[in-house]
């Protein structure tokens, strides 16, 4: 199951993995990139995003209300 997955992941730096979804996007010709990060804790999960969103210059996050 591990391995099905991994497979379909993407898992690097913030640089190979804005690589690789523009590659994906360029495939797919796709207007939008849905992403879903899997993170042992919100934090983590949070500075995953944060991390994509400088590689693609998408400007200051919005503030959640939600707690972890």
């Amino acid at each position: 199951m591990i391995a099905h997955e991994k497979a379909r992941s993407i898992i690097g730096t913030p640089e190979r993995v804005t690589e690789k979804l523009h590659a994906l996007q360029e495939q797919f010709n796709a207007d939008e990139l849905i992403v879903l990060t899997v993170a042992g804790s919100y934090a983590a999960r949070t500075r995953s995003y944060q991390l994509l969103a400088e590689a693609f210059e998408l400007g200051q996050p919005v503030q959640s209300s939600l707690k972890s």
